[in-house]
């Protein structure tokens, strides 16, 4: 099984419940992250490749957050 988007970045927004505190903003390697209004943060950004967005996921569970949504962004 091959996957013709090897190796090309993709744009992600990650949805979770609650506002992530600041000092967790690092860990995120570059993820733009955006408390809102509504008790909600957003981690947006670049992922190279299926084992980032793993790692991302991984991050998010080990955190303990509660992951509402996870969307592909369309290329800018």
């Amino acid at each position: 099984m091959t996957n013709e988007h090897a190796g090309t970045q993709n744009q992600y927004q990650f949805v979770v419940n609650g506002h992530l505190a600041d000092h967790w903003r690092d860990w995120f390697d570059g993820l733009s992250v955006t408390c809102t209004p509504d008790g909600r943060t957003t981690l947006s950004g670049t992922i190279r490749d299926q084992a980032e967005l793993h790692g991302v996921l991984k991050k998010i569970s080990n955190l303990g957050l509660i992951l509402i949504s996870v969307n592909p962004q369309p290329p800018a």
